[in-house]
């Protein structure tokens, strides 16, 4: 009788749960590694095109180019982690980067 417990619908729901809550957590963690990995590629100096380059890798997390005063910013962020975790990267109106910061 007892092994009939695990069948119960709210059983069922509590581990398929559980185990959707663990995968989606696995795959934030990847994204936010995602993120700050390739961020720290970057320094002082380095081009749009090969910032854009290694960006044009990535598979769990997104980025945008903005045209602003200063020249350009790449925003580097993850929808797996609400877009908490972030990169921005700021470009001379050469296109060279001036600072790569956390967000």
């Amino acid at each position: 009788m007892r092994s009939k417990t695990f069948f119960r619908p709210k059983y069922i729901a509590t581990v398929i749960s559980i185990f959707s809550l663990v995968v989606f957590g696995f795959y934030s963690n990847e994204a936010r590694k995602e993120v700050y990995f390739l961020c720290g590629n970057y320094g002082a100096g380095d081009s749009l095109e090969h910032v854009v380059k290694q960006l044009d890798t990535i598979n769990l997390s997104e980025y945008k180019v903005e045209n602003v005063e200063q020249g350009k910013r790449i925003t580097h962020s993850s929808k797996l982690n609400f877009h908490l975790v972030s990169c921005n990267i700021q470009f001379t109106p050469e296109e060279k980067v001036v600072s790569v910061s956390y967000g």
